[in-house]
């Protein structure tokens, strides 16, 4: 199984957003676990860098990029993602490129918390919680 995963749910992660925190972690875990192949877009590093270096101390957070480098497969933003992602009728320019980056990946599955910022007919967008509950399910 193949997963994208959105730059909110490492935030919810690394952050320990308490309500968010253990699914999201667990979804991480899959992926650390090698239990599913897990995607993310090049531009999610950089976002969290720069969100995150203001709050937590930089060792610590160049440990959670080596971690993300090293357990995910980074899909690059290339031209012809920015110049789509203009053209796609999403209203931020950051989740087009999220949404387009996961579809280049061929994932099942985009996951992330902010599920109507994303077109609903190309891949499944989902939470971490219904992701975990449907793979339990199978």
């Amino acid at each position: 199984m193949k997963i994208f995963v959105d730059t909110n749910i490492f935030l919810d992660v690394i952050l320990k957003r308490e309500e968010y925190y253990a699914d999201s972690g667990r979804v991480w875990s899959l992926v650390s676990e090698k239990k599913i192949k897990g995607y993310i877009s090049a531009i999610s590093i950089n976002n969290i860098y720069y969100i995150l270096s203001k709050s937590i101390d930089t060792r610590l957070l160049e440990g959670f990029i080596i971690q993300l480098l090293d357990e995910f497969t980074i899909i690059p933003p290339d031209k012809e993602i920015l110049f789509k992602a203009i053209l796609e009728n999403i209203r931020d320019y950051e989740d087009a490129i999220q949404f387009l980056s996961a579809l280049r990946s061929g994932s099942e599955y985009l996951i992330t918390r902010n599920i109507r910022d994303f077109p609903k007919n190309k891949l499944e967008i989902i939470r971490p919680s219904s992701f975990l509950k449907k793979i339990t399910a199978q």
